[in-house]
């Protein structure tokens, strides 16, 4: 079995430390890679948030979190990890107090290259060891079993949201449809419609799910070529693999059974239907994509896939960057800095509108967005669209660039102020209030998710499923961002040094600072100074 890379994370407060520690052995020799360092537990968990090691080296001597209180959180959230506890002759005994939080082995300081090198010999021995127990054919076997169903539906879930031709992709279409591939593939998007949508809880959004779809599944049961799953955003995903179904006739039938049976409304979104299995990708965008339009048009719950709605293919795709700054002040309730940027988005390189084709491709994927964030905020979209002149198809069929522009500036602008004024409503989500501490309290070095969590009286790893969960991003990258966001400003409009703004911004470790504003911006801060004057 070929040995894979182990994920080393270093955390010493010492850089000097950190690098004896990085140069006593050859990592790569070991089959061992070096991913961060960090200078408190504090960043270490931050770092974690992103990407997980396998091995933590820690001091316990540390500033704002040390290295019990570090080893004590790791224990419980990634039992995982072995960890690995450097320390000086004098500190010795009190590190022993470690062992009851899961500390794999003890390294003193200075340390030994041999020491090390046989410390990380026999970890890579035990994770090893601990990996091979997943192999065992027998064990193996029987978790297949049990979840091959499960596998399945993420099979398809995952096929449709991308049919790319591979041999491996072929291997699993022949695994799981053992009978042959189908002749046709279409896909449906079903969501349940309801007003208090936002009101609802995720456990009841979940329920909800849950009764729809064994409803469904029952009421197809006599169905050949159809089956149903649900997916990870809310919808249920309908495949038909014959041409005799007639998947429109079968979505009013179901919309009439549970309306009847529940007093539940159900939206459709239908894609069309492909002879090629491998444009399951195709239908399904097409599916999402009339969904889409089935939430703001109640006449019609169920719209099938339409050429006059569909936005043609092209070389040209947005900025992602600059998408993801669109997203965020939406989700934010930031509609100022939105007005800001958002022209540049339909700007061509030479600097002219963007032809019409483009901005059509570009104002279809900011109304998606804004459906998105609406939805999951709890707006409903009749609020919004209550004028005439902002409905989405009339916006999509704007003659000119500049017009559909101004359109979708307009409705971006009008839905970042709702969400502002949402927010400010401190019953509909506590969440806002945890941006405004965070925003509040961004000085403070000890800002962390775990202390966010304690204040606000909450689960730790609730807080961080919730923030990305609402916003599309982690906490650590919101930190990180306003942090940054703030130390830019103060680079442009004071003379404060580095580590004056590093302090500034709550990050008092200059070193950790300077490495994080140039992941940031790309670029070191003497060079960004030197670009701004």
């Amino acid at each position: 079995m070929n040995n894979p890379m182990l994920k080393v994370l270093i955390v010493d407060d010492e850089e000097l430390a950190r690098k004896m520690l990085i140069t006593a052995a050859n990592w790569h020799a070991l089959h061992m890679d070096i991913i961060a360092e960090a200078v408190s537990g504090q960043d270490a968990l931050s770092i974690m948030e992103e990407q997980l090691p396998d091995i933590l080296f820690t001091d316990i001597r540390m500033p704002y979190m040390d290295g019990m209180e570090l080893c004590s959180i790791v224990a419980k959230k990634y039992p995982h990890i072995k960890i690995v506890i450097t320390t000086a002759f004098k500190d010795f005994d009190y590190a022993h107090q470690c062992i009851s939080l899961g500390v794999s082995n003890f390294l003193l300081k200075p340390i030994k290259r041999n020491d090390l090198i046989s410390t990380l010999l026999k970890l890579r021995e035990q994770i090893e060891n601990e990996k091979q127990q997943w192999f065992e054919v027998g064990h193996l076997k029987e978790i297949l079993r049990k979840n091959y169903f499960f596998l399945r539906e993420r099979f398809l879930l995952e096929f449709c949201e991308n049919s790319t031709r591979s041999a491996s992709t072929q291997q699993q279409i022949t695994y799981y449809f053992p009978e042959g591939i189908p002749p046709c593939i279409q896909v449906t998007l079903l969501e349940a419609h309801t007003s208090r949508a936002g009101d609802l809880t995720e456990e009841e959004r979940l329920l909800q799910d849950m009764k729809n779809l064994e409803f469904i599944k029952k009421y197809l049961e006599k169905t050949e070529d159809v089956e149903i799953f649900a997916d990870n955003n809310h919808h249920l995903v309908l495949l038909t693999y014959s041409p005799k179904v007639q998947v429109a006739a079968l979505c009013e039938q179901l919309k009439r059974s549970i309306y009847q049976t529940s007093g539940n409304d159900i939206l459709f979104g239908i894609g069309n239907r492909y002879e090629n299995f491998y444009q399951a990708e195709t239908s399904y965008l097409e599916a999402l994509e009339s969904l889409k339009f089935s939430r703001y048009m109640p006449n019609q719950p169920i719209i099938i896939y339409q050429n006059d709605l569909h936005v043609q293919n092209a070389d040209w795709t947005p900025s992602p960057a600059k998408l993801e700054d669109i997203r965020f002040y939406i989700k934010a309730g930031l509609p100022d800095s939105l007005q800001k940027l958002l022209p540049s988005l339909y700007l061509a390189q030479d600097g002219t509108l963007l032809n019409l084709e483009h901005a059509r491709i570009l104002t279809m994927t900011l109304l998606s967005s804004a459906i998105n964030a609406a939805n999951d905020i709890g707006i409903p979209l009749d609020n919004l669209l209550s004028d005439s002149g902002h409905s989405f198809i009339q916006i999509l069929l704007e003659p000119s660039s500049r017009n559909l522009k101004n359109q979708t500036a307009a409705f971006l602008t009008k839905l970042a102020t709702e969400i502002a004024e949402c927010r400010t409503n401190k019953s509909k989500s506590v969440l806002w209030e945890i941006l405004q501490y965070i925003q509040a309290n961004l000085t403070d070095s000890s800002l962390s998710l775990g202390s966010v969590a304690e204040n606000f009286h909450m689960n730790d790893s609730y807080l961080s499923r919730t923030f990305t969960k609402e916003l599309g991003f982690s906490f650590s990258k919101y930190l990180n961002r306003l942090r940054m966001e703030r130390a830019i400003e103060l680079l442009r409009t004071t003379d404060l040094k580095a580590y004056q703004i590093a302090e500034a911004v709550g990050i008092p470790d200059a070193y950790y600072f300077s490495n994080c504003f140039k992941k940031y911006t790309g670029k070191s801060i003497r060079d960004y100074k030197k670009g701004t004057t």
